[in-house]
């Protein structure tokens, strides 16, 4: 019978834990603060290539204006050295205005860019602002939810720690009633305070079975076999196990619960009802 059980515990390590409520962020402000350093990181590129691109007219510029006074020292050797060759002297003449309306056009592009550069600087810095203002949005919830949860484990119920016994059937009856709020306070106050807490911590997995809550019931049950297997309600809570992994559609598991179940304690109720529910 050990060897069955320590296989279930196993199977419920095996089990993943899930992420805590509080661990959860807005989804909706995660995704405006995504979008908000896309469009940062796209002004930064569309920032690089204009200045790669102002690089380039910079160069070029340069290499015209070397073409013009070579240009233009030609045309002063050649005024210098003959007055009578006017065709070339107006050659040269056309080819430097050239150059001068080119050098021209290449400073207003560059003006430009140097203006297109000043808006996505400014551009820039606002989506900044913006980024850190969800930022702080983000911080200031995370604050607020540590305080509501800070406030709801101030708020919870205390109880005379003479009376657990009592408190223990109180709780019992309670989940009969169906009153599972109250039943699960009392439970998990007994719980904290280490009142018989295998059995403790198996009620608040049939609580959270009853209430559909699977996933909750599964870690419930696997912290109570971890603390001890030699419980009445060890069919029952084998039983149950099997059902909440059904509930969650693990077939695997709720059919090995149910052999676990026949196979240790065959001659219990919860045995018959796990053949049937096989057969």
């Amino acid at each position: 019978m050990r060897y069955i059980l320590a296989c279930l515990l196993l199977s419920f390590v095996c089990y993943g834990a899930e992420p805590s409520a509080f661990e959860r962020q807005s989804g909706a402000t995660k995704k405006d603060l995504s979008s908000l350093q896309g469009t940062a990181q796209s002004l930064l590129n569309l920032t690089t290539q204009i200045q790669q691109q102002q690089e380039t007219l910079k160069q070029s510029q340069e290499g015209l204006m070397s073409l013009y006074e070579s240009q233009h020292q030609k045309l002063q050797s050649t005024i210098a050295q003959s007055t009578t060759n006017t065709q070339e002297i107006e050659n040269l003449k056309s080819e430097i205005a050239a150059l001068k309306t080119l050098l021209e056009q290449q400073s207003t592009q560059i003006a430009t860019l140097d203006s297109k550069m000043q808006e996505l600087h400014t551009l820039t810095i606002k989506t900044q602002e913006n980024i850190l203002q969800e930022l702080e949005k983000l911080s200031a919830q995370s604050t607020k939810g540590a305080q509501k949860q800070e406030s709801k484990q101030s708020q919870k119920p205390q109880f005379d720690k003479s009376k657990s016994p009592e408190l223990f059937a109180q709780a019992k009856e309670l989940i009969k009633k169906k009153h599972y709020k109250s039943a699960k306070d009392i439970m998990l106050w007994l719980k904290d305070n280490k009142y018989n807490t295998p059995e403790t911590t198996f009620y608040l997995g049939e609580i959270a079975y009853l209430q559909k809550d699977y996933h909750l019931a599964i870690k419930y049950y696997k912290a109570s076999v971890a603390l001890s297997d030699k419980g009445a309600y060890m069919p029952t809570l084998l039983l149950h196990t099997a059902l909440c992994f059904k509930g969650i559609k693990d077939m695997a598991n709720y059919n090995s619960f149910l052999e676990a179940l026949i196979a240790a304690y065959p001659q219990s109720k919860e045995a018959a009802q796990a053949k049937e529910l096989k057969q």
